[in-house]
């Protein structure tokens, strides 16, 4: 019972609230993971790419934001907590690996590592997914995107979608339609 307790940590992801709309609430962490995993399995169903290993990618994308039930979620707009947001996360890893069953907690912090440091193909996909989720999330709630600029989208999204030609393209055509749409004009 003791590891069964352990692994409920886990799922206090679900209790970790996003500043992503869901209706009339916020969205958890634990759902964006979710979504995340549906939109990798979309976008590598299009690339067919034989070098990015599809689940290590589900991995990347199942852990990736564990450190929130230690570090919360940190808003597009939120700049000041943004400069602290790596160590703060680096320090509940610290925490929570303690915290987790001794099945996960290696794993947790192997994937907690690749992901962070973006150095490998599976773990630059898995950022260039997190990123396009909320985006792709945040399409049915304009509302959300007061005080967005293309500029400031941009400059917070392009650097992890560079290198995936399939998803550039999406993001260049959300981009076009969120203009058309007046999501920047609020």
């Amino acid at each position: 019972m003791e590891e069964i307790n352990k692994l409920r940590r886990l799922y206090h992801l679900k209790h970790v609230d996003r500043f992503n709309s869901v209706l009339k609430r916020k969205e958890s962490s634990a759902e964006h993971s979710w979504s995340c995993l549906i939109l990798a399995d979309y976008f590598l169903n299009l690339m067919k790419d034989r070098d990015i290993d599809r689940l290590k990618v589900y991995e990347l994308l199942l852990y990736h934001d564990v450190v929130e039930i230690e570090a919360g979620d940190i808003g597009l707009l939120e700049t000041e907590k943004r400069k602290d947001k790596k160590e703060n996360e680096r320090k509940a890893m610290l925490k929570l690996k303690e915290e987790f069953p001794k099945s996960v907690t290696s794993k947790f912090e192997i994937l907690f590592n690749e992901f962070e440091a973006a150095e490998t193909k599976d773990a630059k996909f898995a950022k260039a997914i997190d990123k396009m989720d909320a985006l792709i999330h945040e399409m049915d709630y304009k509302e959300d995107w007061k005080g967005w600029t293309e500029k400031m989208v941009r400059e917070f999204y392009e650097k992890e979608i560079k290198d995936f030609f399939v998803i550039k393209e999406a993001f260049e055509r959300i981009l076009i339609y969120v203009t058309q749409e007046g999501y920047f004009t609020q």
